[in-house]
């Protein structure tokens, strides 16, 4: 319950680096190493520690700390091996809110520990009826694309096969009713038609990503059509013109944080009667 406290008091940067001061995250660290390697532990007590590193990951510093304290390679090992949507979601969303724009270091250091085919896996362990966790991949997604702007991001993306994920898991949820699901998979896509180069563009093209985002902006509402025309823009458009659509998905990106508020179920029954 403490790990889902310090992550909820972090709402902005200097919160995050008042409770770094205080010695917390080798605390996390140490949390979610326990639970990782203690069997039968509830998956509540593992998004808890997921939770935590999210929320503190608001600078590269505190992402680097993390990552000195091996909260990355825990993190890799619950986004490539667990099949509870909820662990997934919060991995996800703490591989992404561990990068920032130009942290090309970073992107590396969560390639290297095998995040990319973690990400792959995600939509396809899903159950049907379930669709939050890919909100959060398609946010690691986003914030890979701006971590690093060369070849190397978008040739480990690709070949670990999360384009193809990305694309699917959009056909999967296209007629369903969850429109910021949708917009967060828009911009995904959007932005890897900017880092990626012409090869990541037809290969979208190729696997029907623009019939899928036409189809998801026609259905959707007015920020949903706006997200799903800057990605078809960002893939088919001339050189100007994907450039204004880049900076447009650039600018809708939620870079504040990154992770949103989660106000768990408070662990203590409480008798009502007694209080009359």
């Amino acid at each position: 319950m403490s790990a889902w406290c310090i992550g909820i008091l972090i709402h902005n940067d200097a919160i995050a680096d008042v409770v770094s001061e205080l010695g917390v995250i080798p605390e996390i660290a140490a949390y979610l190493r326990q639970v990782s390697t203690t069997n039968a532990v509830a998956s509540d007590d593992i998004c808890a520690g997921l939770y935590a590193v999210a929320r503190i990951a608001r600078t590269i510093k505190l992402s680097k700390a993390l990552y000195k304290q091996g909260c990355v390679s825990l993190v890799s090992f619950h986004l490539t091996s667990s099949n509870d949507p909820s662990v997934l979601m919060w991995a996800a969303r703490a591989v992404g809110c561990m990068m920032r724009p130009n942290s090309a270091d970073m992107a590396k250091v969560l390639l290297d520990a095998d995040v990319a085919r973690g990400l792959s896996r995600l939509p396809s362990v899903l159950p049907p009826e379930i669709v939050e966790p890919l909100g959060s991949f398609a946010f690691a997604i986003q914030r890979f694309s701006c971590a690093e702007w060369g070849g190397g991001t978008r040739k480990a993306l690709v070949d670990a096969g999360v384009v193809d994920a990305l694309l699917a898991a959009l056909r999967t949820v296209a007629d369903e009713p969850h429109p910021q699901i949708h917009m967060q998979m828009a911009l995904a896509v959007s932005f890897l038609g900017d880092i990626g180069g012409s090869a990541i563009r037809k290969e979208i093209v190729s696997a029907g990503g623009i019939t899928i985002l036409k189809r998801v902006g026609e259905n959707g509402s007015a920020d949903v059509s706006k997200a799903c025309s800057m990605a078809v823009t960002s893939i088919t458009g001339n050189l100007w013109t994907r450039n204004a659509a880049s900076a447009k998905t650039a600018m809708t990106h939620n870079w504040s944080g990154g992770c949103p508020d989660y106000h768990t179920a408070c662990p203590v029954p409480l008798d009502t009667e007694s209080l009359y």
